[in-house]
């Protein structure tokens, strides 16, 4: 694919990235792959090293380059971070793709599917999720950016909650309220279990489509007051009886 000479591209669990760079300088294709490619080796140095152990030379050293052709790209080691960081934190997940295999008006399944890619991407990037994080507490733009977009990934919910219980009557930011509860269900297990490693939870030995599940067996719980299908279930069908 050709690529257009303001736009970067960084491929996050498969999936391509891309962010137009609005008044950068024109780059040939050449110093488009090889401004990619220092993306793609920052991503894995925060991965392997962590962002605070990390610096320019072991990035130039990933990618296979020049240390001195670091700076034909970026101005400096926190701002390619800070780009690396925020295209994986954006990559945008389209919900036709996300929900292809859901039948229409399947809730668990619909919840499944998005839960299961947050698995993956604590699963198979504990050291970039620990990056994220330590970027919000130091820098203040990247934290509101986070807590943007982490409002927007609510709104979908939120929108379809008064149309799901009409005799609630929800006002918007009873809505808002709800779902960000709902969403914090297992926001502190993820962190416990994947970037913390806490070996109590880790002793499980949950697949990620174990702990997809959990996690959705008990947002759905939450939500809908009812345990979901026992049919689409494997690992929490026995929590149905869960009921006093």
């Amino acid at each position: 694919m050709k690529l257009n000479s303001n736009s970067t591209i960084l491929c996050v669990m498969g999936i391509e990235v891309r962010k137009e760079q609005p008044g950068a300088k024109p780059l040939s294709a050449k110093g488009e792959k090889a401004r990619a490619r220092l993306m793609a080796a920052c991503l894995a140095v925060l991965e392997r090293d962590g962002y605070h152990k990390m610096r320019i030379a072991d990035v130039t050293r990933e990618a296979g380059m020049a240390q001195g052709l670091f700076y034909h790209y970026f101005k400096d080691l926190k701002s390619l971070t800070v780009e690396v960081l925020t295209q994986f934190a954006s990559a945008v997940h389209s919900p036709s793709l996300v929900e292809q295999d859901v039948e229409k008006g399947d809730w668990y399944g619909r919840i499944y599917a998005y839960n299961l890619l947050i698995v993956k991407n604590y699963a198979r990037r504990p050291g970039v999720m620990r990056c994220l994080l330590q970027m919000a507490d130091e820098d203040s733009d990247f934290s509101q950016m986070l807590r943007e977009q982490y409002r927007e990934q609510l709104m979908w919910l939120v929108k379809l909650m008064p149309g799901m219980f009409p005799e609630v009557k929800f006002k918007r930011h009873q809505a808002l309220m709800v779902a960000y509860s709902l969403a914090g269900i297992g926001e502190g297990m993820l962190r416990e279990y994947f970037i913390n490693g806490s070996r109590t939870l880790q002793a499980a030995k949950l697949s990620e489509e174990q702990f997809a599940e959990l996690l959705s067996t008990m947002f759905y719980r939450a939500l809908f007051l009812e345990h979901p299908d026992a049919e689409k279930l494997k690992y929490t069908s026995n929590l149905a009886g869960m009921v006093r």
